[in-house]
């Protein structure tokens, strides 16, 4: 990727972040509500997914600008660009992302936010390495994926922002890519491991002019248990971390994956280079617990308590409050969850509308991916068995609505 098309992507990060910063007050508050939504800058809107569903964003999207950049999202293996062989259908190796990249290029894609997980077999018949890479290993790996000639490789000539590893707090072949060693393990990934991927990646990007989104860590499955703030303080040495409870840890709860991830980037950060006041530009969460809550009626938006957005918020304050906010991952009928007869029109449409008044919270709340367009309950276009749309849903219409410039 060429270093002008990586660094527009920074550049275009780093004057939202200044925007962000100065519309915040300094005080730690969790979520501040827009006086006027429609004065804010309007949210982005991406798709995740195989081909398949980027061959669909030009019903979104349409001809021209107005619905903002046309954002799409990959999730592959962490080494993927030291893997020459492979097929174009199994999710790693060289070949899937030409094909992939080929795909996106073709539909118009201006950027692509690559997610790393555990899919480091080229060959489908091997099994996952159940040692995750060690940080020079990741690093290695993911400076080859960055060096690619991507346009010579697959013709793809837009931008690249990365996630360092997708769910690395799930333990799951779609989420971390590690199926469960046993019921209830604990990450095989953890989190001051995670950390260090994210600042590994971080230092390349540093030097490529490239972004890299921290956290993005899964929800669903009750784990946005992991986005807690049991420490009163990330910056304190690793030893010290939760002397002192936050005023949300009521119950003596030891650090959460969180709070051991924000205090490994604030004592690991002077390894790879930044100072030890660095801090995410942007910070990335799957909102799938917030929204599969209001389809359940289990809970609603109102606090720390019973909010994923504002529990990242709360953790996202203070110093770390220059980050944007992206959600990466979220859809009105998660694949696996519910089947495409529960996710009627109606409540498709009552469960967008509820998402974007969480958009509508606080002005660092940038971007959504959607999973899916097509294909599972969350869709928002019906096909037929040949892949026709048949019909737009009413959710697609009031998506465009809350993108267009």
């Amino acid at each position: 990727m060429a270093p002008s098309k990586i660094g527009s992507m920074m550049l275009r990060v780093a004057a939202a972040c200044a925007a962000v910063a100065m519309t915040l007050s300094l005080q730690p508050a969790v979520a501040q509500e827009r006086s006027n939504p429609h004065d804010q800058q309007p949210l982005s809107l991406g798709f995740n997914g195989r081909t398949n569903q980027i061959a669909a964003i030009d019903h979104f999207y349409g001809d021209g600008d107005e619905h903002g950049p046309r954002l799409c999202h990959y999730y592959t293996g962490w080494d993927t660009a030291v893997h020459t062989d492979g097929t174009p259908d199994h999710p790693s190796g060289l070949a899937a992302n030409i094909a992939w990249l080929e795909n996106a290029q073709a539909n118009g894609c201006d950027e692509v936010m690559v997610s790393f997980k555990a899919l480091s077999s080229a060959d489908p018949k091997d099994e996952f390495d159940p040692e995750p890479p060690t940080v020079e290993e990741y690093q290695a790996a993911v400076a080859d994926y960055l060096d690619t000639d991507w346009e010579a490789e697959a013709g793809y000539t837009g931008d690249i922002v990365l996630t360092a590893w997708n769910e690395p707090n799930l333990n799951a072949t779609a989420g971390n890519g590690y199926p469960p060693p046993s019921p209830g393990a604990e990450s095989v990934i953890s989190p001051r491991l995670a950390a260090q991927y994210y600042l590994a990646a971080s230092q390349l990007c540093e030097e490529r002019g490239c972004v890299v989104a921290a956290v993005d860590f899964g929800s669903n499955g009750g784990r946005w248990v992991d986005y807690m703030t049991n420490c009163a303080t990330a910056n304190v040495p690793r030893d010290q971390l939760c002397a002192e409870p936050s005023k949300h840890n009521t119950e003596g709860l030891p650090p959460s994956y969180l709070d051991l991830y924000r205090n490994e980037i604030i004592n690991a950060a002077t390894d790879f280079g930044f100072k030890r006041s660095f801090r995410p530009a942007v910070v990335a969460y799957h909102g799938w617990a917030d929204t599969n809550a209001f389809l359940n009626g289990t809970r609603h938006c109102s606090s720390y308590d019973d909010c994923l957005l504002e529990r990242v918020l709360y953790a996202f304050r203070g110093s770390w409050q220059g980050a944007e906010i992206w959600n990466t991952e979220d859809g009105a009928g998660q694949p696996g969850f519910y089947s495409h007869e529960e996710m009627t029109d109606e409540r498709q449409v009552e469960a967008l509308e509820y998402m974007l008044e969480l958009v509508d919270s606080t002005p660092r709340y940038t971007r959504l991916y959607w999973t899916h367009i097509v294909g599972s309950p969350s869709r928002l276009l019906i096909t037929d068995d040949n892949g026709d749309v048949e019909r737009v849903r009413p959710s697609m219409t009031i998506l465009q609505e809350a993108t267009r410039r």
